[in-house]
């Protein structure tokens, strides 16, 4: 059998010689490569497009100093660093921006620097493998084919496209080529070298990549062990002394990314899923050099990756692309040489892992890769399996070198050999078709110069405090250009850095606090005041406001709102006032905070102190019922053990039950997207809630029977809506929504009664968004002896339910399920309710229950009288955006538990509930004569859209900027008005001018046979068929025009009088069973307006017993913000200055002041529960959750005192640094010695030549 180094031969004497036997013609080509690559590559030049964190190119220097340590205070609270591989990377480009680079220069040097190390080492590894028993020209051939194949083909332009893939897919060939070599010679030296190449490869996000690549091995041991007749324990050492070696040198990056692994696997958990990152990755697909899922997504403003999409749209460019695996295919077929054992082993192994999770496949091994990620701890950082594409190219750039030289040896003539070039040629513009177009570089970052204007304000001032963007966002998407998931504040600040995102990539503490402030401050419902004390609690110094965005649901004007409104924030300086800024003055806006502490280290007194059964998320009702006017330090009773429960409760702190730690869903790319409040046993995926079950806020259903959904639901939530039991909570006002974007059909409610129940009748009321509804319906009923199915058919008319006849036997389970869905547009089909006799079913909406339950035994064995601590509670109803209204709650509905008998004073907020009567806001208008004026609905239940402002001023001048505005559908809503008896002719209806309008309605005169007619724009007359004597008409809408809202802004029908006085007091909600009366005589415009005003109290203290306790709701109210309070204060004490004496991301040093002898430290860095803090060598214990988010610690210590608080890890990441250090450099010496001898060696040779030509 031939060698695999010696099976080429010359076929024929006298074969002319190609023109790659030529040296010069082999380096000419690559020559030519380089310089189509430096083409490429400096293509749009002077445009910065960063492939990786930009900061790393913007602010190398810092970025290095803040990767390098084990922990990360930016842009997170604080975080374990798991990527401090970036921090070598980040000092080669500081050390080009020394040099003189602009960042864009340095980013494309680097790039064409890879790509050419790329190129060299497929041809380096190819001409190794063929040998030298293959010609000259065949290995020259072969060389420029690999060469050509691995660095320029689709993966490098899409999935290999960022630095940190690209960098080891440059690398891997060399890696290859020294494991080959160690395997023949069995020298240690080929080990070290292995080694060097895999650190070469960087650490950059824990070394995924590196490590992922390193299934290479597979195909070289084999091909080592089968081809080259290796012995098993020379390829054992080398193997593993390299990746001893590599562990090692990499212990920089290594230690601290074990140290993060939880991190790590939270910031994965909550970004794409295994199913969305590998929808497109089919065999096909990998084979071409793609399958990376940003190339085939897509949303609202178009193609996730535009540059890049012929590769999926030109029929051209698809069919030029299989040119590589064509070619690769028949290198098999065609070559004999055994190199193609490597060649095909990598391809099926790349292809393997990089198609095994696809979606779209149904295979044992893509479910055991799904398995594994799932459930196998770390394994989920490899989710994004398309970065091992340099295994599977480099396979093909092996097989298509090996196709290369079987065909030169078969094409003889020169049309033959030209043909062939140019159909290789057309491949290879094909596989790099987007580049040659323009788009080598698809994250252009041309900064604005009103953004290096704010980076110079805000880098102007206080350098200790952070600096704080809003609102949060799912990834930065700007509409200059830029978009990824760094933000930009670490390219521009030099001070630490926060900002929400919406995907967790901190602790989980911080992300409560700051997503539900965030959350808040988005939908326009923030209490005045919150955004600077949370600026107070995070050490911020300044509020950057940033509206740049693509983002078609930001409300960039009410963001505005939310911090004008905060007293605590300075006046904004507004930048970029022509840019994109979705309503707000400017595209950003910097805000000072007034009171910043300048740091974000607290020291706080333990007097007054709040310990909160909750998360950091109650922050914002905190605020708005005052209890956090003088900072006081924040303790979370869930994190806390008994001990130091008692130590709180024993140092001067007040309890506060809040509804804050809500187990639900939460969105990672919409910052405002929650679900409904899910049971305990409900999984919320990627939800914030803290603790266990019991201490968070949960629920639970009760009644008659249970309720669940089926279905895709809603498409891109978690919504609030979604919540299957607002179809059984009697309000109309109220829906379970599904089937948003035409998915409506197949959805389906089951009902499933405690015991069989008869249901005789079946009403259904469906929810329509105005341009689709449901059309049919399938209600399918079990009972003991058979099945009940009815198919029923429903109108666009949603005020008129269907009834469904289930006869007389009782039924076990009910399901209603969607068969039917017409009309156009995306929004979300349901049902406002479905009603049976005896069906009855309610969620119950349970607070934690944790602090309740704790605090009396924690007290009794700490000798503390509980009556003595102060007890406030705090609810919040979980509304929707600034209206206050659906989605959402609709009202405020709570169990909680008390942890002794207390009395309560009442406070708060409320407004009109969404179900409020048209006969309750006519009494609180004072319209409580004769004339009543009713509708079927009004637009988004604000009482600003209601009935009786169609009636509204005098007849002969009525008001008609006022209007009864209908809610969606529009078409058979109606409105009613009852009137003393009177003769009546005709009347008018007047409505807005233009296209939209109500063009048809019904007419019926006291109730009787309704007759049509037909309506325009602006003031119609309908004349009745004959003159009557009537006391109620009503004017029900049939057809409409246009696509926006239908305003009837009069009526010419008898006029309501203001005959009454307003009520003075009304029932707002119930607690314990007894109401809550608040008064409304202040506040009555603003109710009617849809504001939310003051809860102040008309009644007397409540006293509520120990144990569980129901807070209720009553139908015209809803209740935003409800706060009991025994009105007990404890004296606070002024928060003491720290000296801060040294200070680092991970270490900081401060001298305790006098007059805190009992006080609260807080790190400012988010809570990990590896951080220490020591004091004159001895330790303080374990860290706290303090301020709601931060690893704080309890401190009584003489003033003068020094603590230093540091990140546990640290020490260990310092001395990681010095082992690779040392490690790399001995590494150097050992693999680089032989060359070094070779020239110290040739050196000397020659200086003693000259001594003797000298002599």
């Amino acid at each position: 059998m031939p060698t695999a180094r010696s099976d080429v031969k010359d076929t024929q004497a006298g074969v002319r010689k190609s023109p790659g036997s030529n040296p010069r013609v082999e380096y000419g080509v690559l020559a030519f490569l380089g310089v189509a690559l430096a083409a490429l590559v400096l293509q749009r030049a002077g445009l910065f497009t960063p492939d990786t964190k930009p900061e790393a190119f913007l602010q190398p220097l810092q970025t290095a100093q803040r990767f390098s340590r084990s922990w990360l205070d930016t842009p997170t609270l604080g975080s374990p660093n798991y990527n401090v591989g970036t921090a070598p990377l980040a000092a080669l480009f500081a050390a080009l921006e020394w040099l003189g680079l602009p960042p864009w220069l340095a980013m494309r040097l680097w790039r064409l620097g890879l790509l050419f190390v790329a190129a060299l080492g497929a041809r380096a590894l190819v001409r190794d493998l063929l040998g030298d028993g293959t010609r000259a020209n065949y290995r020259a051939v072969a060389g420029v084919a690999a060469a050509l194949a691995y660095a320029a083909n689709p993966y490098v332009v899409v999935g290999g496209g960022t630095t940190p893939t690209l960098q080891p897919y440059a690398l891997l060939p060399w890696l290859v080529l020294c494991w080959l070599r160690g395997f023949r010679s069995g020298a240690w030296r080929w080990a070290v070298l292995a080694a060097l190449a895999l650190v070469a490869m960087g650490g950059v996000n824990a070394g995924v990549v590196p490590l992922i690549q390193l299934l290479v091995l597979l195909p070289v041991a084999l091909h080592a062990l089968l081809v080259e007749r290796a012995r098993i324990g020379a390829v054992v050492k080398i193997v593993v002394g390299s990746l001893l070696g590599y562990a090692v040198m990499s212990a920089y990056w290594l230690v601290p990314a074990l140290s993060a692994l939880t991190a790590g696997r939270s910031v994965a958990e909550s970004t794409e899923s295994v199913q969305a990152i590998n929808m497109a990755n089919s065999f096909p697909e990998v084979l071409r050099g793609l399958g990376m899922w940003t190339l085939y997504g897509a949303d609202g403003a178009g193609p996730f990756d535009p540059g890049r999409i012929s590769y999926v749209l030109s029929p051209l460019v698809v069919v030029l692309t299989f040119g590589a695996p064509v070619l690769a295919g028949l290198g098999v077929l065609l070559s004999r040489h055994q190199a193609r054992v490597f060649g095909a082993a990598c391809v099926l192994v790349g292809a393997l892992v990089m198609a095994g999770p696809f979606a779209g496949g149904n295979s044992a091994w893509g479910r055991s890769m799904a398995w594994a990620f799932d459930t196998v701890p770390g394994l989920v950082a490899f989710r994004t399996t398309n970065k091992i594409g340099g295994v599977l190219e480099l396979g093909l750039a092996v097989l298509v070198a090996l196709a290369s030289v079987a065909l030169a040896e078969r094409l003889v003539s020169s049309f033959q050999r030209l043909i062939a070039v140019l159909a290789a040629t057309a491949a290879l513009l094909g596989g790099m078709a987007p580049a040659l177009a323009g788009e080598l570089f698809w994250i252009p970052m041309d900064i604005p110069k009103y953004w290096t204007g704010t980076a110079e304000l805000v880098n102007s001032r206080n350098t200790g405090s952070r600096v704080m963007m809003a609102p949060g966002v799912g990834i930065a998407d700007y509409a200059w250009g830029y978009s990824g998931p760094d933000e930009l504040g670490p390219s521009l600040f030099t001070r630490p850095f926060v900002y929400r995102n919406s995907a967790l990539s901190g602790g989980l503490y911080s992300a409560a606090m700051l997503a539900e402030v965030d959350r808040r401050l988005q939908l326009g419902t923030l209490p005045a005041g919150t955004m600077s004390t949370l600026a107070a609690y995070l050490g911020v110094g300044d509020v950057v406001g940033r509206y740049d965005v693509v983002d078609a649901d930001l409300d960039g004007a009410r963001v505005e709102k939310g911090l004008d409104a905060d007293p605590g924030l300075g006046a904004p300086t507004v930048l970029g006032a022509d840019a994109v800024s979705h309503g707000a003055p400017g595209a950003v806006t910097v805000r000072s905070v007034t009171q910043s502490s300048g740091s974000p280290v607290r020291l706080t007194p333990g007097t007054g102190a709040l310990v909160i059964d909750g998360s950091g998320g109650a922050l914002p009702g905190l605020t708005a019922a005052g209890l956090v006017k003088d900072r006081p330090a924040l303790l979370l009773s869930g994190a806390l053990a008994d001990d130091d429960l008692a130590s709180a409760l024993g140092g001067g702190a007040r309890m506060v039950i809040t509804d804050s730690n809500l187990r639900r869903e939460r969105s990672t790319s919409n910052p405002t997207g929650v679900g409904p409040v899910l049971s305990a046993d409900e999984d919320t995926g990627r939800g914030l809630e803290l603790f266990e079950p019991s201490a968070q806020t949960t629920a639970t259903q009760e009644g008659s029977a249970s309720v669940t959904a089926s279905g895709r639901g809603l498409l891109f939530g978690p919504f609030p809506s979604g919540n299957v039991e607002k179809a059984f909570d009697g309000d109309l006002t109220t829906a379970w929504r599904v089937g948003n974007f035409g998915t409506g059909v197949g959805n389906t409610v089951h009902v499933i009664p405690e015991s069989p129940l008869a249901l005789p009748t079946l009403t259904l009321t469906p929810f329509n968004s105005g341009a689709n509804w449901i059309s049919s319906v399938r209600v399918t009923a079990r009972t003991e002896t058979r099945t009940i199915v009815r198919d029923v058919p429903l109108t666009q008319w949603t005020t008129f339910p269907s009834a469904v006849t289930l006869g007389a036997e009782r039924v076990r389970d009910l399901s209603i399920t969607i068969t039917g869905v017409s009309g156009f547009g995306s929004g979300p089909v349901g049902f406002a309710e479905i009603s049976a006799p005896g069906l009855h079913v309610k969620k119950v909406v349970s607070v934690s229950s944790d602090l309740a339950r704790r605090v009396g035994p924690v007290a009794e064995q700490a000798g503390i009288n509980l009556s003595t601590i102060p007890l406030d509670v705090v609810l919040e109803r979980q509304s929707g955006d600034e209206n206050g209204l659906e989605p959402g709650e609709a009202t405020l509905e709570r169990v909680l538990t008390l942890p002794d008998t207390r009395t309560f004073g009442v406070a708060g907020r409320f407004r009109l509930g969404s179900a409020a009567t048209d006969a309750t806001l006519a009494a609180l208008a004072g319209d409580t004569g004769e004339v009543t004026v009713t509708s079927s609905s009004r637009l988004f239940d604000k009482p600003s859209a209601r009935a009786a402002l169609a009636l509204d001023g005098p007849a002969d001048a009525p008001q008609l900027d006022t209007a009864w505005v209908p809610d969606s559908p529009v078409v058979g809503e109606w409105i009613a008005v009852d009137f003393p008896r009177r003769e009546l002719a005709q009347f008018s209806l007047t409505q807005n001018e233009g296209l939209d309008i109500a063009t048809s309605a019904l007419v019926s005169i006291d109730d009787a046979e309704p007759f049509a007619v037909t309506l325009g724009p602006g003031r119609n007359t309908i004349e009745l068929p004959r003159p009557t004597t009537a006391t109620r008409v009503r004017v029900l809408l049939t057809q409409r025009s246009g696509l926006g809202f239908v305003r009837i802004t009069d009526l010419g029908l008898p006029r309501a009088e203001r005959t009454g006085p307003a009520p003075e007091c009304v029932t707002v909600a119930t607690v314990g069973g007894d109401p809550v009366r608040a008064k409304v005589t202040a506040y009555r415009e603003d109710l009617l307006a849809g504001e939310s005003v003051p809860l102040e109290s008309c009644g007397d203290p409540f006293t509520l017993a120990q144990g569980r306790t129901w807070v209720g709701s009553v139908a015209d109210y809803a209740v935003d913000l409800l706060h009991l309070s025994e009105g007990r204060t404890i004296a606070p004490r002024a928060n003491p200055s720290v000296e801060i004496i040294a200070s680092e991301p991970d270490a900081v040093t401060v001298r305790l002041p006098d007059g805190c002898g009992d006080c609260l430290l807080s790190s400012g860095q988010a809570y990990d529960a590896r951080w220490r803090a020591v004091t004159a060598g001895e330790s303080l214990g374990a860290p706290l959750v303090v301020d709601g988010y931060a690893a704080g610690w309890r401190v009584d210590l003489p003033p003068g005192a020094l603590v230093r608080m540091e990140y546990g890890p640290r020490q260990a990441g310092v001395l990681a640094w010095w082992v690779s250090a040392a490690a790399v450099a001995a590494a150097l010496t050992v693999g680089l010695w032989p060359w070094l001898r070779r020239g110290l060696r040739h050196g000397a040779r020659s200086r003693a030549l000259q001594r003797g030509r000298d002599g």
